[in-house]
């Protein structure tokens, strides 16, 4: 009989409910695990199709750009913290002029063991020094020298201290070759004028950067109006294909007519894109002048487009002579030069020196009769050591190192004199050419926008005559591309006036001064005074303009 098998009911029974128990929470899981991955999906897509939030336009005028390009400029930072250094060095000349040398005072002790034999064993020698220099330079250029020098001694472990103390004063004083005032105040003053040409190499950095600025600006708001024009000769393009269907509808035109139209938008779609492409390198070349955030927004503003009134050639070269830092370095250069051959004239004297000094000291076992002795040496002026004398130096060969030194100095101050005059020469030039090209651009541009108002007015009236049927669709065309490089040549001709009046700026040398920026000696950095960044209100234009 086969075995069989006898299940307990209540077992069964709670076997069965955990079963179902168990598909429960498995299914739960399953959507739960199922709803989590939805949502990632979801919210993947949502950030994919989630367009970015645009950047805010910052408005920029000229005077903003200009100020943005002084305050962040890595180039001027560098070349305020030079002029820190620049202030030492002027510091430290003008210290030299009485101290030639660092007034010194040596302190210094030693201890020595020194065997003297078995029985005796070794001696512990211990001193002590102290010694004193300096060296005061005269007017006259002689040099006044004081030196003292101190020490104590022990010989060895128990025995007392020895001192000795002795001091001396020299004075030198060139009576030929190195003497005089002038010499003396060489060096100060060959300082103070690299002091006032480093002055000048800063304000040509600020210049500089000033005209960076405003080059970049300038050609940001030229490519934006260039994007402007190309999306207006698109929408021209676009409305003449636009009409061209209508009229063929209408079976007023042949349908191979459009061809133009449709040829016309493919070549202002292909403008478009340069042009943006454009904007986009300008936009990345003024943030890169004005050293801020590349994902800036820019919406440039317009500049005042009026006639200036330039100075008169009188006028502008006596600005020019004024304010020009090549003009100004170059005077002081000559300066220069003028006094090193006046040093190098002076060296090639014979060297005749007069010294006289004073010495004397004292020493003694103990320190109060050190102390007395002293005393004595310092006061006691017949009892010192006195001596005077004279030294002179006679070369026994014609060319000396100190007349070819002459020889040079003389050669380099009549080649800065020709570079100077020539030099002139370039500087009047460049300021007439700077001056006319002022007039000439702005004739230039009233020309060009009166070449604009008459290429728009005959593109109005082919488009009658086309309404009509008397002119075709490629007359129209080229009419409208007429219109485009009529603006094009106009935003051309104001950029080049602009350009035309900061070069004149640049030429008088009156950049600065334009833009209302001061440089004084004891800044640590740029610093915008009141007004500093905009430009100074320029003139009316005259009527005889």
């Amino acid at each position: 009989m086969p075995n069989q098998i006898h299940q307990n009911p209540g077992h069964s029974g709670s076997a069965a409910a955990r079963g179902r128990a168990g598909r429960r929470i498995g299914a739960i899981l399953r959507c739960g695990i199922a709803l989590l991955i939805l949502f990632a999906v979801l919210s993947r897509l949502g950030a994919a199709e989630a367009p970015p939030r645009p950047e805010p336009v910052r408005k920029l005028t000229l005077a903003d750009a200009v100020l943005t390009a002084l305050t962040n400029s890595v180039t001027l930072r560098s070349a305020y913290l030079d002029r820190h250094l620049q202030r030492i060095d002027l510091e430290m000349a003008e210290r030299q002029y009485y101290l030639p040398t660092d007034p010194k005072l040596t302190l210094s002790t030693n201890r020595s063991s020194t065997y003297v034999s078995p029985a005796g064993g070794s001696t512990q020698d211990l001193n002590h020094t102290g010694n004193m220099a300096a060296t005061l330079a005269l007017p006259t250029g002689g040099s006044f020298t004081f030196a003292w020098n101190n020490k104590a001694d022990r010989a060895d472990t128990g025995q007392g201290f020895a001192y000795s103390s002795d001091w001396s004063a020299t004075i030198t004083q060139p009576l030929l070759k190195g003497g005089g005032m002038a010499n003396a105040a060489y060096g100060v003053r060959i300082a103070r004028i690299a002091e006032a040409k480093n002055l000048l190499t800063l304000q040509s950095t600020i210049a500089a950067t000033i005209r960076g600025a405003i080059t970049a600006f300038r050609n940001y708001k030229g490519a934006e109006r260039q994007v402007a024009i190309a999306e207006m000769a698109l929408v021209r393009a676009k409305s003449l294909l636009d009409y061209n269907r209508e009229m063929i509808a209408a079976g007023r035109m042949a349908g191979t007519e459009i061809v133009q139209a449709q040829a016309d938008i493919a070549s202002q779609e292909t403008s478009l894109i340069s042009a943006r492409n454009g904007l986009e390198e300008a936009r990345l070349n003024l943030l890169q002048a004005l050293y801020i955030d590349k994902r800036t927004a820019l919406a440039a503003a317009d500049e005042n487009d009026q006639m200036v009134m330039p100075p008169t050639l009188e006028e502008g070269l006596a600005l020019a002579l004024q304010n020009r830092t090549d003009y100004l370095t170059a005077c002081r250069e000559l300066e220069e030069r003028q006094l090193a051959l006046e040093k190098a004239q002076q060296n090639r004297l014979w060297s005749l020196n007069l010294t006289a000094g004073t010495t004397d000291g004292a020493a003694s076992a103990t320190l109060g009769a050190y102390d007395a002795a002293l005393r004595r040496a310092i006061g006691s002026g017949p009892e010192r050591n006195w001596n005077a004398g004279l030294s002179l130096e006679i070369p026994l060969v014609p060319m000396t190192s100190d007349r070819r030194a002459y020889l040079g100095a003389k050669s380099a101050l009549e080649k800065a004199k020709l570079a100077f005059e020539k030099l002139k020469v370039d500087i009047e030039i460049s300021v007439q050419n700077a001056i006319r090209n002022v007039d000439a651009n702005y004739r230039s541009l009233l020309s060009a926008r009166r070449a604009k108002e008459l290429a728009e007015r005959k593109l109005a009236i082919e488009r009658e005559k086309l309404g009509a049927g008397r002119t075709t669709n490629f007359q129209l065309v080229s009419f409208q591309k007429d219109v485009q490089a009529a603006e094009l040549n106009e935003s051309s001709a104001l950029t080049s006036y602009h350009s035309a009046l900061t070069s004149l700026d640049d030429t008088l040398g009156t950049m600065l001064a334009t833009w209302r920026v001061t440089v004084r000696p004891e800044d640590e950095r740029f610093q915008a005074t009141e007004g500093a960044g905009a430009a100074l209100p320029k003139p009316e234009p005259s009527n005889d303009r």
